[in-house]
């Protein structure tokens, strides 16, 4: 097992960048023309879902990479994953539930095989064709380490009457999260006919199907790298655009356990201590150099941190220290040769 362990931080200046719903929200203002953040403990919080969904988008529109195929089916838009054709597939996963029902003159006309995974419901026959995977990018939510609170803002919408005043909730402060990618699973798929475990393709559909190349596979992780180092996360920005490419970033492989840098990221930068721990308590299961990158940050109370770091580290040779551009490009370097 070979996972890409990554701890990374953004700087938010007055912004508003995952909404949250009025009914989740208790409204102590009093005030009914009022928008919400998403928050945890009074703590902006900016979910999964949503940095998922802008990786999404930079991948599609800077990689060339498709979308999922869906089609109307009745009622309802059917998701037709492959992750064989599809990177967005391969990497953020699935879970399309479905069954097929025939006729009993269609059962007849199977082989023998084919005709266990049906079972005789009333006249016709159904089996199972759930297909599920896993996402081989996972991430936590991005949260407020600093001090600041969420805040209203009272603003004014004009109309050809009366004005109408409303508020709606902001905040800044830095914001972190981490993420693990599955370097050993990302271009390999399961081609299986039992329905109740994790398969991208049912026998009969994945003939065709290969594990793909070292360089095809490498590919596919350089373009969701790309996506997270220029993170973009547009969801809530129409009066509040804000910079959410990260300014601080760690990548490391590792052979086994969590992700070794979860927390380190405090009100006033990198807590040290605890990092040189999660390095020395994990070290037997590193099997890459620990890249580092900081940019400078407005908050003034950050930019010791790459100074700190390159004194506390500076006997280790596998810790390199740079800017968040040159983590990423040294890291797919290493990633191009051993993977």
């Amino acid at each position: 097992m070979r996972k890409l362990n990554g701890s990374y931080a953004i700087e938010v200046l007055n912004g508003r960048l995952n909404g949250s719903s009025d009914k989740v929200e208790n409204n102590t203002s009093g005030y009914k023309n009022a928008t919400f953040t998403k928050k945890i403990g009074g703590r902006s919080k900016i979910s999964t879902p949503c940095q998922k969904m802008n990786i999404r988008k930079f991948m599609s529109a800077m990689s060339g990479t498709s979308q999922e195929s869906r089609i109307k089916d009745g009622k309802q838009i059917k998701m037709l994953p492959d992750p064989f054709k599809n990177e967005i597939d391969d990497i953020l996963g699935f879970m399309q539930a479905e069954k097929v029902i025939i006729e009993k003159e269609d059962y007849e006309l199977l082989d023998e095989n084919k005709k266990k995974l049906f079972s005789k419901s009333k006249n016709v026959y159904q089996a199972n064709i759930t297909k599920k995977r896993k996402a081989r990018l996972q991430m936590n939510a991005l949260v407020n380490v600093s001090t600041n609170k969420v805040k209203w803002e009272w603003n004014v919408a004009s109309s050809t009457t009366d004005s109408m005043p409303y508020q709606q909730e902001v905040y800044s402060g830095v914001h972190t999260s981490i993420f693990n990618i599955d370097i050993d699973e990302i271009g390999k798929f399961t081609v299986s006919n039992l329905a109740s475990e994790f398969r991208d393709y049912s026998e009969e559909e994945g003939l065709d199907v290969i594990d793909l190349t070292a360089e095809e596979r490498y590919v596919r992780i350089d373009n969701v790298l790309n996506a997270i180092e220029h993170l973009s996360i547009s969801s809530n920005q129409t009066n509040h655009l804000t910079d959410t490419k990260p300014k601080f970033v760690i990548l490391a492989d590792y052979s086994w356990g969590n992700n070794a840098f979860q927390g380190i990221f405090k009100e006033n930068g990198v807590d040290i201590e605890m990092l040189r721990e999660c390095i020395e308590q994990n070290e037997k299961y590193r099997v890459s150099n620990i890249y580092i990158g900081v940019n400078k940050f407005f908050d003034n109370k950050y930019n010791n941190i790459k100074q700190e770091l390159e004194e506390e580290f500076k006997e280790y040779d596998f810790i390199k220290i740079s800017n968040v551009k040159t983590a990423f490009e040294n890291y797919k370097e290493e990633l191009k040769i051993n993977i």
